[in-house]
Parts: structure tokens; sequence; C-alpha cells
């Protein structure tokens, strides 16, 4: 689906420079945060031609400008989201980390199981402990046997190295023409799901899997940062519960449970796909899909949309494989505990974008 948004496409929204992916949304190797949003609607420059072109004219043209200041015009709303549509993609991008980045926050925690607690609000949102070197090189073992899955994975594996929008774009026949501002509200999802999960890393600062075992040999250039939690599966399962409470809220699919079963097994895949590659643990997976489930719910209710609770989930990490039907059934058995309910206000901007792609729905 080469080019699917292209420049100005689904926010024409790709990396830092990179113009691809469904809806430019990464594409592959793209960048993260901002960057994710960068040159969308950017008007940018005209050719050399063009511009003296531009010039010429207009002082050709002066002579028939009226004389004297200029007509007082009327004022915009002020600090109002009925101009947010005025606005290019990339300057909402902007307001959307904005809201988020300024109610989140961490601390850690240095005794004997270190940890690191994201807050929201304030209020404990997810907490990760760090694993222990032991269950590190037992889970190198599942890594090496996710190897033989390779070959039937590596085109899946490549064209996920940024965000992989287009695999959501399938699950709910999604396209530009109709969902741009869907894809709008996810790029905003991926981009503070990959924020976060760097918070993450940066405390905890696990080694990847081929650093502990040379055996490992990994398909796609290592990352130059911490392995726990995954940041694709963060991502992705961020993006599986938006997406769970926008289908749900369209009711625009006859065969909307097949869907919700089909963008669950999704967020699975891409966060296994990169054990597959060699640069991620399972346990990567569990973290990722605990952290990236709470930053879903907390898009939900910055948007406005209640139905969802923002729950605390707190994971310790043993010697498991990933799974979602565990992760779902057998969370509990796994290391992964739910806590409080969080109380989160709505925001303007994502509201605002909300209402948007709840306008989307295809109405099936």
């Amino acid at each position: 689906m080469g080019q699917f948004g292209g420049v100005g496409g689904v926010g024409g929204v790709g990396g830092v420079g990179g113009v691809g992916g469904v809806g430019g949304v990464g594409g592959v190797g793209g960048f993260t945060g901002i960057g994710a949003f960068l040159g969308s609607d950017d008007t940018g420059g005209y050719d050399g031609v063009t511009t003296v072109g531009l010039q010429t004219t207009a002082e050709g043209l002066a002579h028939l400008n009226s004389s004297g200041v200029a007509k007082t015009g009327a004022a915009l709303p002020f600090n109002d989201t009925a101009n947010d549509e005025r606005w290019a993609r990339w300057v909402r991008g902007s307001l959307y980390l904005t809201e988020f980045i300024s109610r989140i926050g961490y601390h850690v925690t240095e005794n004997q199981s270190k940890s690191v607690t994201i807050t929201f609000d304030e209020q404990d949102l997810t907490t990760l402990f760090l694993p222990e070197n032991e269950t590190l090189a037992d889970q190198c073992t599942l890594v090496r046997d996710y190897a033989d899955l390779r070959t039937d994975r590596g085109a899946e594996i490549t064209s996920q190295l940024g965000f992989p929008t287009e695999y959501f774009a399938m699950i709910f026949g999604m396209h530009l023409g109709q969902n741009k501002d869907t894809f709008e509200l996810i790029t905003a999802t991926q981009v503070i799901a990959a924020h976060v999960a760097m918070i993450v890393k940066h405390a905890l600062a696990v080694r990847r899997p081929d650093q502990i075992d040379g055996r490992i040999l990994p398909m796609i250039p290592t990352p130059g940062h911490g392995s726990f939690p995954s940041a694709h599966a963060t991502e992705a399962y961020a993006v599986c519960t938006l997406l769970e409470g926008l289908a749900t809220d369209w009711d625009a699919h006859e065969d909307l449970s097949n869907r919700l079963e089909m963008v669950r097994g999704l967020a699975e895949r891409i966060a296994v796909n990169r054990t597959v590659a060699g640069v991620h643990y399972p346990i990567d997976s569990w973290a990722g899909a605990a952290l990236g489930t709470a930053i879903g719910q907390v898009v939900l209710n910055m948007c406005g949309r209640g139905a969802v609770n923002a729950q605390e989930l707190t994971y310790q990490p043993g010697h498991h494989d990933f799974h979602d039907h565990d992760f779902v059934n057998n969370a509990g058995s796994m290391g992964l505990i739910k806590g409080n309910i969080l109380s989160i206000d709505a925001t303007p901007h994502f509201s605002w974008i909300w209402q948007r792609a709840l306008t989307d729905s295809q109405g099936v």
C-alpha cells in the first residue's frame, strides 16, 4: 500500500522527512515523536521558477491595488477548538501531545526490586518492574525458537518498522478518502505511546536479546534504546484499545465482533513479530501490552468517551511466552495485576478529533 497518504495524506504523517506508510504514518523506518506529524499539511515552498513568476506577477498587478491602510478584519475565536480545522495536521499534532504530556509523569523505585511507575494527573497508571537477569537469559531460548518464523513473517516485520497503521486499516476497511480523521487520532495515539515507552525504557535500561545471547542474530538492526517494554507492543495495544472503543461507537459493521477479535490478534502479531525478528523478549510484549492498554484507555477518556475506565496496571515479569489470550484471561497468574480506576477529564483537542473520527463511520 505504498505511499498511501503521501504528502498531506493521513495526515501525510511520515517521520522526519519521511513521507510514506499508511497515511505516511511513520513510514518504514520513520521517526516517532512529533516527527510523525512533521510535514503533514505543510505548504512547503514553490520551485524556483514559480517563486520568481509569482513575484513578477505581484509587481505587475501592483498598479491595480487600492491605496491606504488595510481594512480591519474579524478576529478568529480566541483559544478555541473552532480554529482546529484551520490548522495543518502537524500543528494539531503539537496540541494533542501537549494535552497528554502536560499531565504525565513518572517516578522510580530503587530498592531490591527496581521499578518505574508512569503517572497521569498524579495518579499511578502503570508500574513495570525490572526483569531479573536470570529471566532475561531464560527468555533468550524463546527468542531463538521464534527465529523459525522469520521466513514467513519477513515482509510483515520489515513493513512494520515504523507505525503499522496500514494493518489496522485492513481490519476495519479504512481508507484515506473517508477515514483521515481516524488516522489522525491513531497517529496521535501512536506518538504518545512511543514517548511513554521511551521513558520506561530509559529508566529500566534492559539489554536487547542479541546483546546477551550471540546466537540470536537479529534480522533487522538492533534499536538504539532499551528492550523492556516493547514500544511496538505499546503502540499496537494503545491503538487496539482506541479502535475497540471507536469501532464500537461507529456501530457500522454487522461483523463487528469478528473484527474486534482480529484487531486484538493483530496487536499480538505486531508485538510477537519483534521477537521473531530477534530484538525483543516475550516479556517485552507483556510490558508493552500493559502500558499500551493503559495509554489507550487514557486517550479514550481524554476524548470524552467515559464508557471505558482507565485502570492502573502493574507487571512483574516472569519467564513466560506472550499470547493475547493469556493477556486477557490469565494475566493475574503471569505477573499482571489490575489496580485502581483513574479519574481522567476530557480535553478540548482530543474531544474535537474524536467527534470528527466518529463521523468516519461507514454505516454498513
